[in-house]
């Protein structure tokens, strides 16, 4: 598909025109119209082919937004005349789909049909504002094919709801400016009228365009890159990135962040700086992190840099009138470094040059909706199609990032020295002997003085596991788990003196009695951060004791003493760094059933850890409740600031045993006849047609979700199931085609279609 022309042309200040060049200036000033871009297209037949009329004179090859497999492709439709002028490829449209009307695409526009019956026409041009562009287009198709699902899927997460009085504003806007550059040109043209020939004192007039110096400056490229301040001297290779980059290269790197850098040395002045970067080239950027608070961090730090002009935000909470503002700035070129949250990883930023993600082990990266395609793999698959740099941030690195570098797809880029705070592990036999049982209490002896003396020098974060306030409880005689009677659901505390109600009906417990010893009396099993706050705040008079957790997360606290408790994800930056860090309950993160609970709970760790001033200026972690029957590499690889070595061992462990990614998985859920009939119709296809590949299963799934609070029952008459299907080449592209197509074929037939998930988060598994 050709790429789709710029909706409003932009002309900068004439200097001195020509009368002979009064005429083009101010036709360049005036407003340009779209001009449609072909695309190829096939697969036409169905219902859309219908209602009898002439040969068209120019049919749209139109995508429309259809949730059912078998109909997930294009469709032809006639252009009625009144609509040729805002028809274009890219645009949204209305069409008729048997009795319904339905949005879809332009991919394509023809003067022929392919299709050899008679077409029906487009209903209704939605707007004439091209949002899908080719680069989105292609990307659309290779996700839909990479993870198995409908191509309309993928262009609901692309493209966001059209908010009209957004566009009418940005139209008004430009329509303004427009006039007021047609009215510049019309007095310079006059200016121009009078000093065209020769001057009164014999001196030519001004020179052209063509009869200037090629050594007189047009636009500035940028300023060259300070080696000595900037943030990319603490890593290795870090300053040729960035020269690669700026010289329009397409470098992919793995960057493990360095602990304990703040100001213009944190990571998002590193990531302004790649943004930098990629403008000296004259591309885009796109930046691509876990929450709302890190993209405040990264647009401050690039809006510093960049200036704001140019630079803009785009993320599912703004709202849908901000949203679709910054989506038409992206697709009409007038924002050229967009940061976002997962929304924005389909952004259409145009001459795309640098995509950057932070720390893909955030399940936040992970899309919930069909298809589930998580940033990494997007993004990464729009470095290969638009030859973008690819930088891979966080402070650890993935296993699946870590199978790049060792594949030579990405190249380590890593700290030079070691920049990060000293960590102290709680509770070892030394500690026992001095301490005596204090040693090993959820508090530590040699945490509490620590944090004792770090206060008088700054604020002190205390990260802890769990929020609320007594999220489990269990019997204080036997230690049983505490569960509901109505759904067996775990029960908690919601604040001091409350009934223990259910996590996951809602049900009150008011009686209680153990079922393994008949006891009534309930302890905690796991402290949440609510009651960690009370405790203290007993346990340090005096102190302020801030909470950042959701719904109220903190994004910054003064460089005053106090006690920060937050839960992981929700620490906030202090000024100049915390003096000293507790990391409570590591037991809670490493139990945590899981694939990735070792590679999450490191990076919890390491992300707190960051935080804290280095070693040179005093800073100390202190990890506490860490299980002594057995080693942990993750608590290693934290001690030892060894990210990498960490990354190296968990994939190898992986690749023994067959799990991602050295392997990749789907996930077949649904009632257990439908799920049943997939797997065997998937087994039958792989064996006829010598794909290979593994079916696991059936794994009957928990029923909670089931229960129903306003009868007090359970649907038990067709149980959910999943079943796994693995094969061994994680970039093969037939065993996804395969499973596509057996969705396809009982969609077609009517039959129960399954929820088919690539990928799956393997903590769901367990």
């Amino acid at each position: 598909m050709s790429e789709v022309c710029r909706i409003h042309g932009a002309m900068s200040e004439p200097h001195a025109p020509t009368s002979e060049q009064l005429a083009l200036l101010r036709e360049a000033a005036r407003p340009h119209h779209k001009e449609p871009a072909g695309a190829t297209g096939t697969d036409t037949t169905d219902d859309a082919h219908k209602t009898s009329g002439a040969k068209p004179d120019l049919v749209a090859v139109v995508w429309p937004m259809l949730e059912v497999p078998h109909l997930d492709r294009e469709f032809e439709y006639t252009v009625p005349e009144e609509m040729r002028d805002d028809i274009a490829v890219g645009v949204a449209v209305k069409v008729r789909f048997k009795a319904q009307q339905i949005t879809g695409y332009v991919v394509a526009l023809r003067e022929q049909a392919e299709f050899s019956g008679t077409l029906r026409p487009i209903q209704r041009v939605i707007s004439s504002q091209v949002v899908l562009t080719p680069h989105v287009w292609e990307l659309a198709r290779a996700v839909a094919a990479r993870d198995a699902g409908n191509v309309s899927d993928v262009l609901r997460l692309a493209i966001p709801p059209r908010h009209a009085r957004a566009e009418a504003a940005l139209d008004a806007r430009d329509e303004k400016a427009a006039a007021s550059e047609r009215a510049d040109v019309d007095a310079v043209g006059e200016t121009a009228d009078a000093s065209d020939t020769t001057a009164a004192d014999g001196s030519p007039g001004a020179p052209s365009d063509g009869e200037r110096s090629e050594s007189e400056p047009t636009e500035p490229a940028g300023a060259a890159v300070d080696e000595a301040s900037s943030a990319w001297r603490f890593y290795g290779g870090g300053l040729s990135l960035l020269k690669h980059i700026a010289d329009g290269e397409g470098p992919r790197a793995s960057w493990n962040v360095a602990p304990g850098l703040f100001g213009d040395d944190a990571w998002p002045a590193a990531v302004a700086e790649l943004a930098d970067a990629a403008r000296r080239s004259k591309r885009g950027s796109l930046v691509v992190v876990p929450d709302a608070r890190d993209v405040e961090r990264v647009l401050e730090a690039c809006t510093a840099l960049l200036g704001r002009d140019k630079v803009v935000r785009l993320s599912a909470d703004q709202g849908p009138q901000a949203r679709y503002t910054s989506f038409l700035k992206t697709v009409r070129g007038e924002a050229d470094v967009v940061v976002g949250t997962r929304a924005a990883m389909f952004a259409p930023v145009k001459d795309l040059g640098l995509v950057v993600w932070w720390d893909d082990t955030d399940p936040l990266h992970a899309e919930p909706h069909a298809p589930y395609p998580h940033v990494r793999d997007v993004l990464r698959e729009r470095a290969l199609l638009s030859g973008a740099a690819l930088v891979s941030a966080g402070p650890t690195r993935s296993a699946a990032v870590e199978a790049w570098v060792e594949s030579g797809d990405l190249v380590a880029v890593d700290a030079v020295a070691r920049t990060g705070a000293a960590v102290v592990v709680t509770g070892d036999d030394r500690a026992v002997e001095r301490h005596g049982p204090a040693a090993r209490a959820r508090l530590p002896a040699q945490a509490w003085r620590g944090a004792t003396d770090a206060l008088a020098h700054g604020p002190v974060l205390v990260q802890v596991p769990r929020r609320g306030y007594v999220p489990a409880l269990a019997c204080a005689r036997c230690r049983t788990k505490a569960a509901c009677p109505v759904c067996h659901g775990p029960l908690g505390l919601a604040d001091e003196g409350a009934t223990p109600t259910c996590r996951w009906c809602g049900h009150v417990a008011h009686v209680i009695t153990c079922p393994e010893c008949g006891a009534h009396e309930l302890r905690s099993l796991v402290v949440g951060a609510g009651r960690t706050a009370e405790e203290l705040g007993r346990a340090f008079p005096g102190v302020p004791v801030r909470r950042s957790g959701a719904p109220d997360v903190l994004a910054t606290v003064p460089d005053t003493p106090a006690l920060v408790i937050a839960t992981p994800g929700a620490e906030p930056v202090a000024e100049n760094g915390y003096s000293a860090a507790i990391l409570l309950d590591a037991w809670a993160l490493l139990d945590r059933a899981g694939l990735d609970s070792s590679e999450r709970a490191l990076t919890h760790w390491s992300t707190a850890a960051g935080l804290v001033r280095g070693a040179t200026d005093g800073g100390a972690v202190y990890l506490c409740g860490v299980p002594r029957h057995v080693p942990f590499p993750s608590v290693e690889a934290l001690v030892r600031a060894a990210p990498r070595w960490f990354a190296v061992r968990e994939l190898a462990e992986r690749a023994e045993v067959g799990l991602p990614p050295v392997v990749r998985m789907a996930a077949l859920e649904g009632p257990r006849r439908a799920a049943q009939d997939v797997a065997d119709e998937v087994s039958r296809r792989a064996n006829d047609d010598g794909v290979p590949l593994d079916v696991l299963g059936p794994l009957p799934l928990g029923r909670r979700h089931k229960f129903d609070r306003a009868t007090g029952r359970s649907n038990d008459d067709d149980p959910k199931v999943r079943y796994l299907v693995r094969w061994n080449d994680p970039g093969a592209p037939e065993p996804p085609k395969l499973l596509r197509g057996v969705q396809a074929a009982r969609s077609a037939a009517r039959e129960p279609v399954v929820t088919l998930r690539l990928d799956p988060m393997l903590d769901g598994l367990a």
